[in-house]
């Protein structure tokens, strides 16, 4: 196989931001892999906070050359391989297992879903609207309601939650996912929830910093909204030690290393009677794809990360109000302008 990669250059519509960091701008990577004349893509999405780059992410794909074999159809071989050797560079590791799927269906002439003996996928996404001051939140909330999505993600944690959630629950009734990102000290985080109640919040994400889950459990009791890990848990094995303590976890493809991956952390969550959301980052519909592929196993979708760009640079999910599909095209059904 002929692995190769190149930068992209994103941005966001609007600045995103939440309670620990914003951004203008971003690169990514896409990753291509060629073999027998067909050509399979994905995206590298790094994040800090799990230890990666775009520097790190590249040398993982330079030493991740000799591990691919000669053979693409054997992907739960390769990705044996690279959890075994390049364990802490998951998001490189997700851009692989997505060409991979998007090869062999391109191979095949299917597309990964039915590969995977999944339905096509048709799932409503949340809208997520960053921190923001308090003018042009109201404006990225009435941008998303006109453009028909009916369930938003609001990023909270800063002194304007309670002006941003008002304004919110003054034009809108529909589900409301609150993500604190880590804002909340264990002291603290009881008292912050309870006083959201009044907006009735679908969930509640990761109120806490990722080291403290322990102290995520009496907060389950407050009976506020179900409880949710996201920076606390980023492989399988997280999903066994937040039994319990949470309700349900939001796996994210960057952090856990692809399809292959969060089907095993999917697997274990419902067999631990937990709860699932599919999670994202800014990115290009070429990262969401393989995560809308999987995402009829999953109670919930936050899968917006190309729809907070000024241009995508990738074309072929479809939304229709607050929904996403992929269609039947091979592999994983989207392809570059």
């Amino acid at each position: 196989m002929n692995l190769s990669w190149q930068r992209l250059r994103i941005r966001p519509k609007h600045r995103f931001a939440t309670s620990q960091w914003h951004t203008d701008e971003k690169e990514t990577i896409v990753v291509q892999l060629e073999h027998e004349g067909v050509v399979g893509e994905g995206e590298i999405v790094p994040s800090s906070l799990y230890g990666q780059s775009l520097e790190s992410s590249e040398a993982a794909l330079a030493a991740a050359r000799a591990l691919l074999g000669d053979d693409p159809f054997a992907i739960e071989a390769i990705v044996r391989r690279l959890t075994t050797e390049l364990s802490d560079q998951r998001a490189a590791m997700d851009g692989l297992d997505a060409a991979l799927h998007d090869w062999v269906g391109k191979k095949l002439g299917v597309p990964a879903w039915r590969l995977l003996g999944l339905e096509r996928p048709r799932k409503q996404t949340t809208f997520t609207i960053g921190v923001a001051d308090p003018e042009l939140t109201r404006v990225k909330v009435d941008e998303a309601l006109a453009a028909g999505f009916d369930a938003l993600k609001i990023k909270v944690g800063t002194p304007t939650d309670d002006d941003t959630l008002s304004y919110i629950r003054s034009k809108f009734d529909g589900p409301l996912f609150l993500d604190a990102n880590m804002a909340w000290t264990p002291r603290e985080a009881g008292a912050r929830i309870s006083a959201l109640a009044r907006y009735r919040p679908t969930l509640i994400e990761q109120p806490l910093d990722r080291a403290d889950w322990e102290y995520m459990q009496p907060l389950r009791g407050l009976g506020v909204a179900p409880i949710f890990a996201d920076e606390s848990c980023e492989r399988p094995a997280d999903v066994v030690r937040l039994h319990g303590y949470v309700d349900g976890i939001n796996i994210k493809f960057n952090k856990c290393g692809g399809i292959r991956e969060a089907l095993k952390m999917i697997a274990l969550a419902r067999g631990l009677g937990m709860k699932v959301m599919l999670g994202c980052f800014v990115c290009s519909s070429l990262a969401i794809a393989p995560a809308l592929t999987i995402a009829s196993l999953v109670d919930y979708a936050d899968l917006d990360g190309a729809l907070l760009l000024a241009e995508d640079p990738y074309e072929g999910i479809e939304r229709t109000g607050g929904v996403l599909s992929l269609s039947a095209a091979p592999g994983l059904g989207v392809r570059r302008r």
